[in-house]
């Protein structure tokens, strides 16, 4: 999946630039035309910046590149009033941050919002190693850029049955999503997307929450696999389910005719249970049954 929509961004992008350079020459020739030099401290991350982690140590390795061999390629910005959004290139940006440089070479263009975002994904998808939970945060933020969810998954090249799993990290606990801010690699969409139906088929049973706590703590200890985390809270449902049933039958027995197992009866501390197979008795039985308990009730009533 990851490659497909790399491919498919990489594909938008060549049609943006394309589109970006006949506007350049007809109307804004001297706008990205020419690299230039801006100071560090007048640049802004793009707002649709999917990535949550930049890790350190990567961005000391691209740091000792650039002291090395300087920008092999300035970065993509946009101008905001006075200052300037990264449409692609952030790394970079930061990796020159670590130098102490004061200033870096940009390349400055009449770009969207939705290209912005596009670039952002397509920057990220490229060094493939963006999280599932982060496509889903970038795709929330750009999704009312596009008139329908439909017109979002066409513009990406998405399935939108796939899409739609990365929108299931909005429908998660807060506690799990919190978890996912700082190790995004936590929880694929498919995962994500296994969890959310659980809670809602299971939305009014008492025990889901504690179960998912349990489960989670597991996987967070490396003790569970992602895969297997709606498997486990289904057992523990089970489990407490039966537990509840057998706490509170206190004794049954089964009724048998022929040999052959017909239903039960059960006590338990509020109720005595009555089951017979409805092919067990015919209709006379039936009232017989019924106006034997109706005697019997009528003699309990009668010494009260």
């Amino acid at each position: 999946m990851a490659n497909d929509l790399k491919k498919m961004l990489e594909q938008k992008l060549q049609q943006n630039n394309r589109r970006h350079a006949a506007a350049d020459q007809s109307v804004e020739f001297s706008e990205g035309r020419e690299y230039c030099l801006i100071a560090l401290d007048r640049l802004d991350p793009n707002p649709y910046q999917p990535r949550r982690i930049f890790p350190k140590d990567e961005l000391e390795n691209l740091a000792a590149s650039i002291a090395e061999i300087g920008l092999l390629e300035p970065i993509l910005v946009r101008k905001i009033d006075n200052r300037y959004q990264i449409a692609a290139g952030e790394r970079r940006w930061r990796a020159h941050k670590l130098l102490n440089k004061h200033a870096i070479e940009v390349l400055i263009t009449s770009i969207t919002d939705s290209d912005m975002a596009v670039f952002a994904l397509a920057e990220n998808i490229d060094r493939e190693d963006l999280s599932d939970y982060e496509i889903g945060l970038a795709l929330r933020q750009i999704e009312n850029i596009f008139p329908t969810k439909k017109k979002l998954a066409e513009s990406l090249g998405f399935n939108r049955e796939d899409m739609y799993r990365y929108f299931s990290f909005d429908e998660l606990p807060e506690f799990i999503r919190t978890d996912l801010n700082s190790n995004p690699r936590l929880l694929s969409r498919s995962a994500a997307s296994d969890i959310k139906r659980l809670l809602k088929k299971e939305k009014d049973t008492p025990m889901i929450d504690s179960c998912l706590k349990e489960a989670w703590s597991l996987l967070l200890a490396n003790e569970l696999d992602q895969t297997k985390l709606t498997g486990y809270i289904n057992k523990k449902l089970k489990a407490f389910r039966e537990n509840i049933t057998e706490c509170h039958i206190q004794s049954s027995y089964n009724l048998i005719q022929d040999t052959k197992k017909v239903g039960n009866i059960a006590w338990t501390d509020k109720h005595i249970t009555v089951k017979l197979n409805v092919n067990a008795i015919n209709a006379e039985q039936e009232q017989k049954i019924k106006d034997f308990l109706e005697e019997i009730l009528k003699g309990k009533l009668t010494k009260v």
